[in-house]
């Protein structure tokens, strides 16, 4: 590859719970703690559907299964209290592949931008314990978007933050609701998955699959 190719490629545009780290089982681990503590059954089923999702939906979703009296608020910030106790003592657990990813993307002058559904307080923070806040050149956050994944707004406004068409941009997801969203969005979709398989559905929305983040280096050249 000569110094002087174009890539295609005009932006990375990175999920973040479940991709880059790997928090999506201890957020498991601290839906069942609220769950406990409040009295209701959080069963895996639950946190499936509601993963990738912003607190708007994940509410929806919570008084749908639990009903009107069920404290979504509260259930999440136990949830978020037991993830943040975790990564604060024992560090910040990077998915396999990450840095190198990021590396490659720097070398290459691919900008990249954060799109998660978590709040930016928390997101930043969590780059901040991570060490890769330098890597992103933008961010778009659950809190900053009305409608959240499988809707594709986080990513069409991620991209445009880059100055990049959204058909130009990598998207790289673990969650379904996040494969639907980058698809929606018109970008190159790439699934990792972490918790939750692809399924015949999900198989005709993505690009590639692959197991780790390290094996997204060779789209960048050819696509």
């Amino acid at each position: 590859r000569s110094g002087c190719e174009q890539t295609m490629v005009k932006g990375v545009l990175f999920d973040m719970d479940g991709l880059m780290f790997d928090t999506e089982r201890l957020g498991q681990a601290g839906w069942q703690q609220a769950g406990k503590e409040l009295g209701f059954p959080i069963t895996e089923a639950f946190v499936s559907r509601i993963r990738g999702r912003n607190e708007t939906d994940g509410k929806a979703v919570a008084a749908e299964i639990f009903g009107p009296s069920f404290d979504f608020p509260k259930a999440r910030a136990i949830r978020f209290a037991y993830v943040d106790r975790v990564v604060r003592t024992e560090g910040m657990p990077l998915k396999p592949g990450l840095l190198r990813l990021l590396d490659t993307l720097k070398q290459r002058g691919i900008p990249t931008a954060l799109a998660t559904s978590t709040r930016r307080s928390t997101a930043f923070d969590y780059l901040k314990i991570a060490g890769v806040e330098d890597f992103f050149s933008a961010a778009v956050c659950g809190d900053e978007v009305v409608h959240s994944k499988p809707e594709p707004e986080i990513f069409l406004k991620a991209a445009e933050k880059l100055g990049a068409e959204p058909s130009a941009c990598i998207v790289l997801e673990d969650s379904p609701s996040g494969v639907e969203a980058g698809f929606r969005a018109g970008c190159m979709t790439v699934m990792v998955p972490d918790l939750t398989p692809p399924d015949d559905r999900l198989r005709t929305m993505y690009r590639a699959c692959v197991k780790t983040l390290e094996e997204v280096i060779p789209f960048l050249d050819i696509w």
